[in-house]
């Protein structure tokens, strides 16, 4: 349950910075924040640590966040934006169902290098919010459509080159690998290993893509 920062202290109106360094300081904020809600969780995280994390007084915090909740979500919007600004590029660039396979690959690869807890940054995040953080909610609803919204325009330009099979819809498509990658990260953190994550994507994949020559289809994730 969430709990109030003092209700001697709390603030009644949200401000936004309005100069460099109170923007600074926002930022720093909420990259403690997410720092440590992914280490030790929101609900285990105070307010305290936070400040103490970034280098930052109680006032500061009261003065640009109005409690714990709105510090939350201002902290779940930072992290998505985050997450769907490291996608981008490559999910901009896809055309080729090559591309397609790279980036299942590149995502298998980036968990199997990585010596921290296999989780997804903004995914393993709903599972810590209360029921009253609607905010929070709202902010990681409107990341994973963003983040399906890139998936599905790389798949769209892959099926104008005719790299996806004839019955594959780009929206369905996008969605199924977004819920793979989820469903997949989830297992591969209970196991230790990345193994679901590889076939929860490309059992996605496979079949979707065209085989055509110069395509990328299923011959090369036989080979990948």
């Amino acid at each position: 349950m969430w709990y109030k920062w003092g209700a001697e202290m709390e603030a009644d109106v949200k401000v936004s910075p309005t100069t460099d360094r109170g923007r600074v300081t926002v930022g720093r904020v909420l990259e403690a924040a997410c720092d440590l809600f992914g280490t030790k969780g929101i609900q285990s995280t105070s307010l305290d640590e936070i400040g103490v994390a970034a280098g930052v007084g109680r006032g500061q915090l009261y003065h640009f966040f109005v409690d714990k909740a709105d510090l939350v979500a201002e902290a779940v919007a930072y992290q998505v934006d985050r997450v769907v600004a490291a996608f981008a590029p490559t999910l901009n660039a896809m055309s080729t169902a090559d591309d397609v396979h790279a980036w299942v690959d590149d995502v298998v690869a980036y968990y199997a290098a990585s010596s921290e807890s296999i989780r997804c940054p903004i995914g393993s995040l709903i599972y810590q919010l209360g029921d009253n953080d609607e905010a929070a909610r709202a902010a990681l609803r409107t990341g994973f459509a963003r983040w399906q919204s890139l998936l599905e325009a790389g798949l769209r330009r892959v099926a104008n080159v005719g790299g996806l099979t004839a019955d594959t819809d780009a929206h369905t498509l996008a969605a199924a690998l977004l819920a793979a990658y989820q469903g997949g990260v989830l297992l591969a953190s209970v196991s230790g290993d990345v193994g679901p994550l590889r076939h929860a994507l490309h059992g996605v994949i496979h079949g979707a893509l065209s085989s055509a020559p110069g395509l990328g289809g299923p011959d090369r994730a036989r080979t990948s």
